[in-house]
C-alpha cells in the first residue's frame, strides 16, 4: 500500500507596518532642515537687496535735494544773478549718515562768474561742519576769489592818479608804467605795487621804483622833493573798494598775486547762514 504525500504549506510572509507609514510616504520624504534653511537665507538676502536699494534711493534723492537747497541759498546769499554757473559738491562721504549727526562735513562751491565791484572773476567756496539748522554757527567758510589778469585794466584809477601806458602782473606784484617829461626829456617810469587786504577795499601800496634800468626805493624817492613833485600819486597807496558786491559777513583776509591772476580770500567763521549779515551790503564811496 504506497503511502500518500500529503500536501506541504505555503510558507506565509507578513510584512509589518510601523506607525502606519506606507510605501508612498516613503518614497515622498518630508522636507529636511536644511531645505528650510535654505528658504531663509533666500527670503534674508531678498530683504538685503531691498535695504540696498531702499539707501541708495534715499542717498540718490537726498543729495540731490541738498543740493539744489545749498545751491538756492549760495546765490541769494552773495547776490547771484542766477544758479546756472554754480556748481555745489558735498563731498564722497554718505550723506544719509551725515545727515543723521546733525549736518554736512565739507560742502565746495565753484561759482564761474562772480562780479566784484565790476570785475569778472570767479569763486570757490568752501565750508565746513555745515549744519542743518541754519540758525546754527557753520565752523569755517573761506572764498577765494579769482581775477584773471586780463581784468587788471580795469583796475587803472585804483592805481594811480597819472595815465598809465601799462599795467601787469610781475612776480607778487601789479606793475604799472608811465613816462615822464623833465626838461624836454622823456623818463620812462614803472612802480611795482603790492595789493594788501585793507578792511573792506584792496589797497595797493607802493614797493618799488624803476626809473629806466635802475630800480629805487620807494621812501628815498619820496624824500626827492623834485621827483616825488613829478611823481605825484604815483608813488601814493591807492584803494580799489569791494564792499558793495560782498555781504558784510564776508572778511577780506588776503589779497595775493597768483601766477596771472589776482586772488582775493575772504572768510566769514562761526557765522549762521541765517544771519542778517548775509543780506546786508557794504558800500563804497562815490567815484
Amino acid at each position: 500500500m504506497g503511502t500518500e504525500e500529503q500536501p506541504t504549506a505555503e510558507k506565509a510572509t507578513v510584512e509589518l507596518v510601523l506607525g502606519g507609514d506606507t510605501v508612498a510616504d516613503s518614497e515622498n520624504p518630508k522636507p529636511t532642515k536644511k531645505r528650510r534653511r535654505w528658504l531663509w537665507w533666500l527670503i534674508g538676502g531678498v530683504v538685503v537687496v531691498i535695504l540696498v536699494v531702499t539707501v541708495v534711493l534715499v542717498e540718490t534723492v537726498g543729495r540731490t535735494v541738498a543740493t539744489e537747497i545749498v545751491r538756492d541759498r549760495i546765490v541769494t546769499s552773495l547776490g547771484l544773478a542766477s544758479s546756472d554757473d554754480v556748481a555745489v559738491d558735498l563731498g564722497s562721504g554718505s550723506l544719509l549718515v551725515q545727515v543723521l549727526t546733525g549736518g554736512v562735513d565739507v560742502v565746495t562751491i565753484d561759482i564761474d562768474r562772480f562780479e566784484v565791484n565790476g570785475l569778472t572773476s570767479s569763486a570757490r567756496l568752501i565750508a565746513t561742519e555745515v549744519p542743518l539748522d541754519t540758525t546754527q554757527a557753520l565752523e569755517t567758510l573761506t572764498i577765494d576769489v579769482t581775477v584773471p589778469g586780463d581784468q587788471i585794466d580795469q583796475l587803472a584809477g585804483s592805481l594811480s592818479g597819472l595815465d598809465l601806458d601799462s599795467i601787469e602782473l610781475v612776480g607778487s606784484a601789479i606793475r604799472v608804467s608811465t613816462v615822464f617829461e623833465l626838461f624836454f626829456i622823456r623818463v620812462p617810469v614803472a612802480v611795482d605795487l603790492v595789493p594788501v587786504a585793507a578792511g573792506n577795499a584792496i589797497a595797493f601800496e607802493p614797493e618799488s621804483v624803476l626809473l629806466g634800468d635802475e630800480q629805487i626805493s620807494v621812501a628815498d624817492l619820496r624824500e626827492n622833493q623834485l621827483f616825488s613833485g613829478l611823481a605825484g600819486s604815483l608813488l601814493d597807496s591807492r584803494e580799489f573798494c569791494v564792499a558793495s558786491s560782498l555781504p558784510t559777513a564776508l572778511t577780506i583776509d588776503d589779497v595775493t598775486i597768483q601766477g596771472t591772476d589776482l586772488v582775493i580770500q575772504l572768510s566769514a567763521d562761526g557765522i549762521p547762514l541765517d544771519d542778517a549779515q548775509w543780506q546786508q551790503y557794504g558800500v563804497c564811496p562815490e567815484p
